[in-house]
């Protein structure tokens, strides 16, 4: 399965991204994160800072689930993307640019709004040595935007 074209499209929206997963205990663990893009291969790719998501870093080692829900702010469009079969690995300098993209995009979507680019600067200041990559291939989508269709499931695209 893989994402529709509106699905990769919303990556580059300017979103919030939090990312999930769950310890085996069955204990739910959650970061803010700071980017995320599809790769060539399918699989999606979403950048966390060790310090802020060290534990779902962990919970996704432990069980290799992981979820990536993305709200875009200006109008609350929000989906969530599921995977068992998610890797964590160093992101290092290689994903600086992406995550410095997706940053601006991000604060453009909330300067509509009268925040101050300083507002997200603090979600965004890990330094290179701290940059992690979950990568995984998504095999659910929900629709998480707030009214009559959240929680429903939207189609993936077959490859």
């Amino acid at each position: 399965m893989a994402l529709t074209p509106d699905m990769v499209k919303m990556l580059a929206a300017g979103v919030a991204h939090q990312v999930a997963g769950c310890t085996s205990g069955g204990r739910p663990v959650v970061c803010r994160g700071m980017a995320a893009q599809l790769e060539p291969d399918g699989r999606l790719v979403v950048v966390i800072s060790s310090e802020s998501g060290f534990e779902v870093i962990a919970a996704v080692r432990e069980t290799r689930n992981v979820a990536l829900n993305m709200t875009l702010p200006e109008n609350y469009q929000s989906m969530s993307l599921l995977g068992s079969d998610a890797e964590v690995s160093f992101a290092g300098s290689a994903f600086r640019e992406l995550v410095t993209a997706r940053h601006a995009a991000f604060r453009e979507q909330l300067n509509a709004y009268g925040f101050p680019p300083e507002y997200t600067g603090a979600w965004y200041t890990a330094t290179d040595d701290q940059l992690m990559a979950i990568r995984f291939t998504p095999t659910s989508a929900r629709n998480q935007t707030p009214g009559p269709g959240a929680g429903s499931a939207l189609a993936l695209k077959t490859s």
